[in-house]
């Protein structure tokens, strides 16, 4: 089983049927949208993986 570093941050632009979107995600979260490219509902476009958050913040 592959381990998924949490503590990172995505900047994704994707595409929704009406809108473009750029949104920040924690990696659970990207892993969501991948599924949702998967399954049809939007199309990413770009993404950038930008690092580990702060976490003393």
């Amino acid at each position: 089983m592959r381990s998924i570093d949490s503590n990172a941050i995505f900047m994704v632009d994707y595409e929704t049927d009406s809108s473009v979107v750029r949104e920040y995600m924690t990696t659970i979260d990207y892993q969501k949208l991948l599924n949702d490219e998967r399954n049809g509902n939007i199309r990413i476009m770009n993404h950038l993986r930008i690092g580990p958050v702060n976490e003393k913040a």
